[in-house]
C-alpha cells in the first residue's frame, strides 16, 4: 500500500502538481507540449495548461503544510518565475528556497522509485522536514536561471545512479540528483544514500561544482552567503541537458573517514 512521502500516512493518497496549480492560473491559455522520457522510451503529448501530478503524498500534507509553501513560493517566485525579475535573495529567501527545491526532489524521486526501492532521503529526514522545514545538512542544492527556446517551460529531471562502483565502503553508495526547471527559475538536488544500514552512519563530503558552472549556478544550501542576486548568467537549451547530467561518471567524493575517488 502506497505510503505518503512525507508521513506515515496510507489512506488518501493524492496527486502533488509538480508544476505548482498557482502558475497555471497566471500564464496565457495556449497549448503546451509535455515529455517523458522512460530509459529509451520517449512519449510526448499536449494539454491546455501545466496539470501533471504526482500520487505520492496524502491529502492531510497536500492540504497543510505543502499548500502554505506553495503560498510562499507563489508570493517570492512568480514574477522571478515568468518574467525572470532582477532580484536580492536574502537569508531568509534562500532557505526558503532550498526547502522548496528539496520538496520538489523528494516528489520526483518517489515518482521514479519501484517497488523494492528505497527513496534517497530517511523517513527521519522527511518526517522533519514535514514538521519544521529542516533540511538534512549533507545535500547540496544550486539556484540557476533558463532562457529556453519556449518562453514558457518547465522539466523535472531526476537522475539515480544505483550502487555506483568504487571501493568499499562506496560500492554500496546511491548518488541521486534532481534538476528542476520551472519558467526562468531553475534548482537542483544532489544527495546520496548508503544501501546497507550498516554502512548510514558514514558520511560524506560531496563535491564542489566545476568553476565552469558557478558563473551561472549559485549554491543556496548548504548557505554559503547570506545574499545573492539573481539571475547570473543564463542556462540555454544547449546548455541545460550536461548542467542536468553534470554529477554523473567519475566524480571526487571524500569519506569522512578517509579521502576516497568514487
Amino acid at each position: 500500500m502506497p505510503v505518503c512521502a512525507f508521513c506515515p500516512a496510507t489512506a488518501n493518497i493524492t496527486g502533488e502538481h509538480i508544476w505548482p496549480a498557482w502558475l497555471s492560473k497566471l500564464l496565457p491559455k495556449t497549448r503546451y507540449r509535455n515529455e517523458r522520457v522512460d530509459g529509451e522510451a520517449k512519449s510526448t503529448w499536449t494539454t491546455s495548461k501545466l496539470d501533471q501530478t504526482a500520487n505520492v503524498v496524502c491529502k492531510r500534507c497536500n492540504e497543510t503544510w505543502m499548500s502554505e509553501l506553495e503560498g510562499q513560493a507563489k508570493s517570492l517566485l512568480a514574477d522571478v518565475i515568468i518574467n525572470g525579475k532582477q532580484t536580492t535573495f536574502g537569508y531568509d529567501d534562500l532557505k526558503f528556497l532550498a526547502a522548496y527545491a528539496f520538496e520538489k526532489s523528494i516528489i520526483a524521486n518517489y515518482q521514479t522509485l519501484s517497488i523494492l526501492q528505497e527513496p534517497i532521503s530517511t523517513r527521519a529526514q522527511r518526517e522533519r522536514f514535514r514538521i519544521s522545514l529542516e533540511l538534512p545538512s549533507d545535500i547540496c542544492i544550486w539556484v540557476s536561471s533558463f532562457q529556453g527556446h519556449a518562453r514558457y517551460s518547465g522539466r523535472s529531471n531526476p537522475r539515480y545512479a544505483k550502487s555506483t562502483t568504487g571501493p568499499a565502503p562506496l560500492d554500496d553508495l546511491d548518488i541521486y540528483t534532481h534538476t528542476y526547471v520551472v519558467g526562468q527559475l531553475v534548482f537542483q538536488v544532489l544527495a546520496y544514500r548508503f544501501n546497507s544500514i550498516f554502512n548510514r552512519a558514514l558520511k560524506i563530503e560531496l563535491p564542489k561544482q566545476a568553476e565552469v558552472w558557478s558563473q551561472a549556478c549559485q549554491q543556496i544550501w548548504p548557505l554559503e552567503t547570506e545574499t545573492i542576486t539573481w539571475p547570473a548568467k543564463y542556462l540555454g537549451r544547449r546548455t541545460v541537458e550536461p548542467f542536468v547530467d553534470r554529477w554523473f561518471g567519475k566524480i571526487p567524493v571524500t569519506l569522512v573517514r578517509g579521502p576516497l575517488i568514487l
